[in-house]
């Protein structure tokens, strides 16, 4: 039976893995959480764990949920007033708006704990699954999206180089490690996976280039600063390009991933 990976299969995996208590702060998680996400970080993880192994096992479904997890913190706590001080997310009243400041922040906190729990209960024996945890909370920390909040905060856009370092270490952490893991518990062998991540790098810059030409009116910092929009646009399609001699590099069929680079793109929000 096909599998069709939806943001409403991934939103029924995420399910599987909330708390049942009903307090404030899982009241918080759940609103953030269920706000109307692409979900297009867990489903290149299945879409890839899917193209190297043939299946959609539960491994890859456990680390498609922890991805998540880490993904809703980390903008909860984006919008809070400390960090970008947004009231709105994805039309919606942001989190701390909706229930608090503190709610907010113990809402995050409990949303990347979540995604510990969650991944501990895969098999932490099995060498590529555990290889696949420690790349994605690597790139939940202090070398990927910690790191990529702090540029944004405390460093300049002067450059090009500044503007790529921000885009791949705040916007393409996520999604090396969505590409990286769906890999490695597909059974990618280590320079795969490597290019896999390399991949990922190329489309955190393109990604963020698109939001930022969308944001243009709300971004303080941006590739905006340093490109105009037409450069941008170029620059994105050169990256293109370069992922799909990637992509054809490696054994399996990658089309899904030449299609997330045709619509983000096309995409208008």
């Amino acid at each position: 039976m096909k599998t069709n990976i939806t943001p409403s299969y991934i939103d029924e995996i995420l399910r599987g893995y909330l708390p049942k208590n009903r307090d404030k702060v899982l009241q918080a998680m759940e609103y953030s959480l269920f706000s109307g996400g692409k979900r297009f970080r867990p489903m290149l993880l299945l879409n890839t764990a899917k193209a190297v192994g043939g299946r959609i096992g539960n491994n890859a479904k456990i680390l498609a949920a922890a991805l998540e997890f880490v993904h809703t913190y980390s903008l909860i706590h984006d919008d809070l007033p400390c960090m970008d001080n947004d009231d709105m997310r994805r039309g919606m009243r942001s989190c701390h708006m909706q229930f608090g400041e503190a709610s907010a922040v113990l809402a995050g906190d409990a949303l990347l704990n979540l995604a510990f729990e969650t991944a501990l209960q895969g098999p932490m024996s099995n060498n590529a699954y555990r290889a696949a945890c420690a790349f994605l909370f690597k790139m939940s920390g202090i070398e990927g999206l910690v790191h990529g909040q702090s540029l944004d905060l405390f460093s300049e856009t002067k450059n090009v180089d500044d503007a790529t370092e921000l885009a791949v270490a705040k916007t393409g952490t996520l999604i090396r490690a969505a590409l990286v893991c769906g890999a490695l518990v597909g059974g990618a062998s280590e320079d795969e996976a490597a290019l896999f991540d390399e991949i990922g790098c190329k489309l955190g810059v393109c990604y963020q280039i698109i939001d930022d030409i969308l944001d243009s009116k709300k971004c303080e910092r941006s590739f905006l600063d340093v490109y105009s929009e037409k450069d941008l646009f170029d620059h994105v399609l050169y990256l293109n390009s370069e992922i799909d001699k990637i992509c054809d590099r490696l054994p399996y069929d990658l089309e899904y991933i030449k299609e997330f680079c045709a619509k983000n793109i096309a995409r208008q929000k």
